[in-house]
């Protein structure tokens, strides 16, 4: 257990990190993120959500060809800049996982 949570910056365990940390587990990441979904479905906004695992998903594809190959099969640009801006390259390169959680008024 301390060896995992040894791994992860600071600024992300304090905060958002829910591993391996006492009183911090699955259901209480998932009360954390329910409130702001149920914020925007009360106000009727769409709630547009993506959670990914880098460590997991991710670490051996190559971006590039990845967001390519996308682009070919016609996925809307705009999820497609989404995923290629900065945060996601540099999530992708340090193994942390990045949430998004976007809504807009209907």
């Amino acid at each position: 257990m301390t060896r995992s949570r040894s791994k992860v910056r600071p600024e992300i365990a304090e905060s958002q990190y829910y591993g391996f940390v006492p009183d911090k587990g699955t259901r209480n990441a998932i009360f954390t993120l329910s409130m702001p979904v149920e914020l925007a479905v009360e106000v009727q906004h769409d709630v547009y959500l993506c959670l990914i695992d880098y460590t997991k998903a991710f670490d051996k594809v190559k971006h590039s060809e990845l967001f390519g190959i996308l682009d070919q099969l016609n996925i809307d640009s705009k999820y497609l800049r989404i995923c290629t801006g900065s945060k996601w390259l540099q999530s992708a390169s340090t193994g942390n996982t990045l949430i998004l959680l976007k809504s807009r008024e209907v």
